[in-house]
């Protein structure tokens, strides 16, 4: 008895699982998380000069990503009140435009193989990715 009790309680978790992770699995999160994964591969092997094609191609990625991101909304904008979505989504905006502006800074830091400027774009990239969430309710 006890251990279908436990099944039971087990498989209900996992349900709930995995409808959570549905329903944070947006476009934008998506966008996000592949620019997160390049940008953690990045951090680990910019100060390596025999990888910056490998380097700029991942930076390439973080581009790419962003401007995708940027057409997709927060998935908190539906639960903004009507006349606040223009001001909540230009604020998304305005951020994914610094973002976008710091993934410059890095491309240039690593072009010139600079991995200490690269070293101040990423703790800037921390401070943007830290601001965006905390704004737009991205959960870790």
């Amino acid at each position: 008895m006890k251990l279908k009790t436990l099944l039971t309680t087990g498989v209900a978790f996992a349900i709930g699982a995995m409808a959570a992770t549905a329903e944070e699995d947006t476009p934008l999160s998506k966008e996000m998380s592949a620019m997160n994964k390049a940008q953690r591969t990045l951090k680990r092997q910019v100060a390596d000069p025999a990888k910056k094609a490998d380097n700029l191609a991942l930076i390439a990625t973080m581009k790419e990503k962003c401007a995708a991101a940027l057409k997709d909304e927060p998935a908190k904008t539906k639960d903004q009140p009507a006349g606040d979505k223009p001001a909540y989504l230009d604020k998304f905006k305005k951020q994914m435009g610094d973002l976008d502006k710091a993934i410059d800074e890095l491309k240039a830091a690593v072009e010139s193989g600079n991995a200490d400027a690269a070293t101040k774009v990423f703790e800037k990239l921390a401070d943007i990715k830290e601001k965006g969430h905390k704004d737009f309710g991205a959960d870790e």
